[in-house]
Order: C-alpha cells, then sequence, then structure tokens
C-alpha cells in the first residue's frame, strides 16, 4: 500500500516533467530550431543544480517501485484484462526509462554531446538503428499513456465515474498512439530534411563504423 501511494504521488511529480518533454518533442513539428529553442527555454526550469538531481531522483523512485509493483502484480495474477494493459504498459515504460537514462549517460556525460534534437533524430536516421528505434519511440509513447490512462481510470471508477473512467482510458490511449506517430514521422525527417552534425555522425559510427544516413 505505501508503495503504491508513493509511486502514485511521485509519478504526478514527475508527469510535470513529462509534460515539458512533450512540448519539447512536438515543437519539433515546426521545425529543427523551433524544438531547440523550445528546450532551451524549458530547460531552465528543470536542468538546473537544483531541479535536475530532484527530476532523475523521481525518474529513479518512480521506476524501482514500479518493478516492484509489476513484480506483485504478476504474482498476484493477471485474469482482468485492465490488469494486463497495467502490467504490459508498466513493463515496457520501465523498460524504455531504463535504455533512456543510459543513452542519456552516454550522450551528455560520456560523449560532452548537447542532447538535443539530434539525439533521438540521429538514432532515426537509417538503418540499422531505425530497425529498433522505430518501435521503441513509438512503443514507448503508447506504452506511457496506456499507463497513465489505466491510472487515471481508477482514479475515475473510485469517485463511481464508470464512464468517464472507460473514456479517460482509451482517450489517452488515442492520445498516445497520435503523440508517437507524430513524433517518429518527425524524426524520420517526413515534414523537413534533417541534416545531422558531425559530431552527432560521429556518435553514431562508434557502434556501428561507416554509418552513413
Amino acid at each position: 500500500m505505501i508503495a503504491r501511494k508513493i509511486h502514485r504521488w511521485n509519478g504526478a511529480v514527475f508527469a510535470a516533467f513529462l509534460l515539458l518533454h512533450f512540448i519539447t518533442h512536438l515543437s519539433g513539428l515546426w521545425g529543427v530550431d523551433a524544438y531547440n529553442a523550445t528546450q532551451d527555454a524549458l530547460r531552465l526550469i528543470y536542468r538546473n543544480p537544483v531541479v535536475e538531481p530532484l527530476v532523475l531522483a523521481s525518474a529513479l523512485v518512480q521506476m524501482g517501485l514500479g518493478l516492484k509493483l509489476l513484480i506483485a502484480r504478476i504474482r498476484r495474477g493477471l485474469r482482468e484484462s485492465w490488469a494486463r494493459a497495467q502490467v504490459i504498459s508498466g513493463g515496457v515504460v520501465l523498460y524504455f526509462m531504463t535504455e533512456h537514462l543510459i543513452a542519456l549517460v552516454l550522450a551528455r556525460w560520456v560523449d560532452g554531446l548537447d542532447t538535443n534534437f539530434y539525439w533521438p533524430a540521429s538514432v532515426m536516421s537509417g538503418a540499422p538503428f531505425t530497425w529498433y528505434f522505430i518501435p521503441y519511440y513509438s512503443l514507448g509513447v503508447i506504452a506511457l499513456f496506456v499507463h497513465l490512462g489505466c491510472a487515471l481510470r481508477l482514479i475515475l471508477l473510485r469517485q463511481g465515474a464508470r464512464a468517464q473512467a472507460r473514456a479517460a482510458f482509451w482517450g489517452m490511449t488515442l492520445a498516445g498512439g497520435t503523440i508517437a506517430a507524430l513524433i517518429v514521422a518527425m524524426l524520420l525527417g517526413a515534414f523537413y530534411d534533417i541534416t545531422l552534425p558531425p559530431e552527432w555522425l560521429a556518435y553514431l559510427r562508434q557502434f556501428v563504423p561507416g554509418f552513413t544516413p
């Protein structure tokens, strides 16, 4: 019970950062410069010596508690479709966040790169990276919204709003699918041409020597 309460309240706090994160991504629909300018402005809020450690701590707490709750829920059984949706989406989000944090450490602190628009765009610039990162980004975003939809559904059910609970879940799921499609299409260069800077090509060539977008 305590773990669920902390997971719920910490998730609400972490959602504030996620909102800024998605604002940054969706601003990229208006171009690379719009993305980077939006990110620079929002970084004043979350990337400073006071807030950034709290954001990272919140992410780690959410991941740790999420894993604990996921294991406990599987042990209790997954007979209901809603329980399966919550556990599967939570597992995908946990995997996504783990991979994302490792990639952040490598790009930002090991290679010293500015993790701006070109960070996600680099791994969407061509095969073999796209074979992994198209489903990675798509499923990660959809799973996050499904998981949030499950949480919102439970909140509304506790208030007796059964019809609203179902609508909220499916609305969040639809929003997740739409946002995922827009972000993936943007990073693939569907709306404008993307030319990677030399430092990002060098970054990719650490993993695939001679890679050319």
